[in-house]
């Protein structure tokens, strides 16, 4: 896909849309899992992870577009859908 620098979990715009789901209302997304696990197993540093998830969490608009399209959803109501939903985080204070 050429909206991610990532290959894997690229499908075919389910995991942009639902990691953008997750990102937006939890807080972490499948991105964040998996390079959580990667540390445990010691196969990088939280320093990578971190570098790593910053990117891989961008939103991917264009493949949620197309996804959506897809299965015929409305993309501008659908994202502003997500985002009224009540977040189950707080934001870190800056």
């Amino acid at each position: 896909a050429p909206d991610t620098n990532t290959t894997w979990r690229i499908g075919d715009g389910t995991a942009a849309f639902y990691n953008y789901v997750y990102y937006t209302v939890a807080g972490f997304s499948e991105h964040d899992t998996f390079r959580s696990n990667q540390i445990r197993e010691g196969q990088i540093t939280r320093a990578e992870a971190m570098v790593r998830i910053e990117d891989e969490n961008r939103p991917r608009y264009a493949n949620m577009k197309w996804y959506l399209d897809a299965v015929g959803l409305d993309f501008e109501d659908t994202v502003r859908a997500v985002n009224a939903i009540p977040r189950m985080y707080e934001a870190a204070s800056a």
